[in-house]
Protein backbone atom coordinates (compact mmCIF):
# COMPACT_ATOMS: atom_id res chain seq x y z
CA UNK A 1 0.00 0.00 0.00
CA UNK A 2 1.56 3.29 -1.03
CA UNK A 3 -0.01 5.43 1.67
CA UNK A 4 -2.09 4.51 4.65
CA UNK A 5 -5.38 6.26 4.14
CA UNK A 6 -8.24 6.60 6.57
CA UNK A 7 -11.79 7.92 6.54
CA UNK A 8 -13.78 9.99 9.04
CA UNK A 9 -16.40 8.18 11.07
CA UNK A 10 -18.88 8.49 13.90
CA UNK A 11 -18.64 5.68 16.46
CA UNK A 12 -21.51 4.82 18.78
CA UNK A 13 -20.01 2.79 21.61
CA UNK A 14 -21.94 0.16 23.60
CA UNK A 15 -19.92 1.08 26.72
CA UNK A 16 -18.19 4.20 27.96
CA UNK A 17 -15.14 4.70 25.69
CA UNK A 18 -13.37 7.11 28.06
CA UNK A 19 -10.63 4.51 28.71
CA UNK A 20 -9.60 4.63 25.05
CA UNK A 21 -6.95 7.26 24.33
CA UNK A 22 -7.59 10.05 21.84
CA UNK A 23 -5.37 10.44 18.78
CA UNK A 24 -3.71 7.01 19.12
CA UNK A 25 -4.48 4.13 16.78
CA UNK A 26 -6.32 1.25 18.47
CA UNK A 27 -5.36 -1.99 16.69
CA UNK A 28 -7.41 -4.65 18.47
CA UNK A 29 -10.75 -4.07 16.73
CA UNK A 30 -12.14 -6.05 13.81
CA UNK A 31 -15.14 -6.11 11.52
CA UNK A 32 -16.63 -9.50 10.66
CA UNK A 33 -18.19 -9.89 7.21
CA UNK A 34 -19.48 -13.37 7.98
CA UNK A 35 -21.27 -14.93 10.93
CA UNK A 36 -20.30 -15.90 14.43
CA UNK A 37 -20.91 -19.60 15.06
CA UNK A 38 -20.15 -20.39 18.68
CA UNK A 39 -16.82 -18.67 19.19
CA UNK A 40 -15.65 -18.99 15.57
CA UNK A 41 -16.03 -16.46 12.77
CA UNK A 42 -17.14 -17.73 9.40
CA UNK A 43 -16.42 -15.59 6.36
CA UNK A 44 -13.96 -12.73 6.22
CA UNK A 45 -12.88 -10.62 9.18
CA UNK A 46 -10.66 -7.56 8.88
CA UNK A 47 -8.65 -5.59 11.41
CA UNK A 48 -9.97 -2.02 11.61
CA UNK A 49 -7.55 0.39 13.31
CA UNK A 50 -9.49 3.22 14.95
CA UNK A 51 -8.13 6.59 16.06
CA UNK A 52 -10.60 8.46 18.27
CA UNK A 53 -10.32 12.14 17.38
CA UNK A 54 -12.83 13.54 19.86
CA UNK A 55 -15.77 12.77 22.09
CA UNK A 56 -19.28 14.09 21.51
CA UNK A 57 -20.27 15.82 24.73
CA UNK A 58 -23.06 14.19 26.73
CA UNK A 59 -22.86 10.86 24.84
CA UNK A 60 -20.61 7.84 24.46
CA UNK A 61 -20.27 8.69 20.75
CA UNK A 62 -16.93 9.76 19.33
CA UNK A 63 -15.53 11.02 16.08
CA UNK A 64 -12.74 8.87 14.71
CA UNK A 65 -10.55 7.97 11.79
CA UNK A 66 -10.88 4.36 10.62
CA UNK A 67 -8.95 2.31 8.08
CA UNK A 68 -7.96 -1.17 7.05
CA UNK A 69 -4.41 -2.50 7.19
CA UNK A 70 -4.08 -4.15 3.78
CA UNK A 71 -4.91 -3.32 0.18
CA UNK A 72 -7.14 -6.35 -0.39
CA UNK A 73 -9.51 -5.36 2.46
CA UNK A 74 -12.96 -4.10 1.39
CA UNK A 75 -11.94 -0.42 1.08
CA UNK A 76 -14.87 0.15 -1.29
CA UNK A 77 -17.18 -0.15 1.73
CA UNK A 78 -15.67 2.86 3.51
CA UNK A 79 -17.99 5.38 1.88
CA UNK A 80 -20.31 7.96 3.42
CA UNK A 81 -23.30 6.35 5.12
CA UNK A 82 -21.88 2.82 5.37
CA UNK A 83 -22.22 1.28 8.85
CA UNK A 84 -20.67 -1.77 10.47
CA UNK A 85 -20.14 -3.27 13.92
CA UNK A 86 -16.75 -3.41 15.64
CA UNK A 87 -15.68 -6.52 17.54
CA UNK A 88 -13.17 -6.81 20.41
CA UNK A 89 -14.03 -10.16 21.98
CA UNK A 90 -17.68 -9.17 21.54
CA UNK A 91 -19.47 -6.43 19.61
CA UNK A 92 -18.44 -3.10 21.12
CA UNK A 93 -19.57 -0.33 18.79
CA UNK A 94 -21.30 0.76 15.60
CA UNK A 95 -19.28 2.75 13.07
CA UNK A 96 -20.90 5.08 10.54
CA UNK A 97 -18.67 6.45 7.81
CA UNK A 98 -19.14 10.21 7.43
Amino acid sequence: METIRSVKALITWDRDPSNYPCNNWLHDLIVNYGDLEGKQFTGEAWTVPVRITGPIKGTWDTYADVRFLVDDAPWQDLVSGYTFRLWAGREVATVKIL
